[in-house]
């Protein structure tokens, strides 16, 4: 197996080989112009069987992609929702656009891997991509790290830091996109909910508009901003609800680890959870607005039985979404290309 890209941390071991890309200083939005032809150009020495683009790049010669977002739908998204200007003037937008088009064009893939039915849809409805070549696998999470022996030592250390009594009920928000991932419903939902309850944001980004949001509605000692961490799963550990109000995804993999630390999931419903939460068994579904939050909110929080019931569904639904499981389907779809290309060749062998 190699990897093809222009860095890789740790440093790959054998059987892994890596076949570094260089590239010339430009500006970040011209790398995903440039990087596709050196890329392409780094393999054409190689009679690979399988070439599997991770959809960052448009390969000239591809044999599967895994679309892991459709950038067109997240740029259509933000026309519906009154960012025009920003959509239109970042030139980021417009060359990641150009090599999602070149992703898909006719001809240029036998499979496409998506990580939820709803890119799946995306990627067929916005590109032409027929239904028969999309196989969906959904992105999986580190069950252990997020269940580790310890977990009641964690928790209550971070709870302790943050100064959150034993009686309160902790909402936990992690990501770095505010805005889009519904933080401003959510502190607006907050004045509707008992006292007891606190919301413990987790990640980076300019907290100072939501700080304010709080101030104003009287709830800003009710709000921790933890920022980023590195430690993420002692914060999943230390919660007691995960509440994502976002608006668009095409799988959050937060969704899985809350999941996977026991945690109710409280979120839209947005490619990904749309797949993995069921209504009232490992979760709920939310509307992106104040009211709806805080009625969904209100009846875990005052039903301690309740919150342990569907953590522990979400935690059993979670325990198949391994990246054993990935790995081993993605190896089935190899297996679809290479049997259909040898089929046409005229070839028979067995994959193992």
């Amino acid at each position: 197996m190699t990897l093809v890209s222009t860095a890789v941390d740790p440093a790959p071991q054998p059987p892994l080989v890596w076949n570094r890309v260089t590239m010339p200083r430009v500006p970040d939005f011209a790398v995903p112009l440039v990087y596709p032809s050196r890329a392409t150009r780094s393999l054409s020495d190689f009679p690979f069987d399988i070439r599997h683009n991770q959809g960052g790049c448009a390969l000239r010669i591809q044999d599967v992609i895994t679309a892991h977002s459709c950038h067109r739908a997240w740029w259509e998204m933000k026309f519906r929702h009154g960012e025009t200007s920003r959509a239109l003037l970042n030139p980021q937008h417009h060359a990641i656009l150009r090599t999602e088009r070149a992703n898909y064009r006719p001809g240029s893939f036998a499979r496409v891997i998506a990580v939820s039915e709803g890119v799946g849809r995306e990627v067929s409805s916005l590109y032409g991509v027929p239904a028969d070549q999309i196989r969906v696998i959904p992105n999986a999470v580190d069950i252990r790290k997020f269940q580790p022996s310890d977990s009641h030592v964690r928790r209550k250390r971070v709870r302790e830091l943050h100064g959150f009594r034993s009686g309160d009920v902790i909402l936990l928000w992690v990501g770095k996109e505010f805005r889009r991932k519904g933080l401003a419903p959510l502190i607006e939902a907050l004045p509707m909910l008992p006292e007891r309850v606190k919301l413990l944001v987790v990640g980076g980004g300019d907290t100072k508009p939501f700080r304010d949001d709080a101030g104003q509605r009287g709830v800003l000692e009710r709000v921790v901003f933890a920022g980023h961490s590195a430690q993420v799963e002692d914060y999943f550990l230390a919660g007691d609800v995960f509440v994502f109000p976002t608006l668009y995804e095409a799988f959050a993999l937060v969704t899985l680890e809350a999941a996977a630390a026991g945690l109710p999931i409280v979120t839209t419903k947005v490619n990904g959870t749309e797949d993995f939460v069921a209504e009232g068994e490992n979760g709920f579904f939310i509307e992106r607005n104040s009211t709806s939050i805080a009625h969904v909110l209100n009846a875990l929080v005052k039903n301690a039985e309740l919150r342990q019931r569907v953590g522990e569904e979400a935690r059993r639904r979670v325990a198949s979404y391994t990246w054993e499981s990935v790995a081993r389907r993605t190896r089935g779809v190899y297996a679809e290309v290479v049997q259909e290309r040898d089929r046409r060749r005229g070839v028979r062998r067995r994959f193992n």
